[in-house]
């Protein structure tokens, strides 16, 4: 692998977690808005009980992998013009 090929996968990758952290902390916002409660961070907390617990898994993991799945799929449409 070249170098530039290296730089090109290693920003790849620091792009796609970027957006995942980003979109994850733009759910917590909006979990905290919505449910007037912060967005569940312990599953060993005593004040989040399970259904929340795995709401929240279910939307923040969709949510992150949504978001680095486009930051991928833009960057492949580019590198292929």
């Amino acid at each position: 692998m070249s170098d530039k090929q290296l730089i090109t996968t290693v920003g790849v990758g620091l792009a796609a977690a970027s957006a995942g952290i980003l979109a994850r902390k733009t759910l917590q916002k909006s979990w905290e808005k919505v449910t007037n409660e912060p967005a569940p961070k312990d599953k060993e907390s005593e004040n989040t009980d399970l259904k929340e617990a795995v709401t929240w898994a279910v939307v923040s993991g969709i949510g992150a992998g949504l978001a680095r799945m486009a930051v991928q799929y833009v960057i492949d449409k580019r590198k292929s013009k």
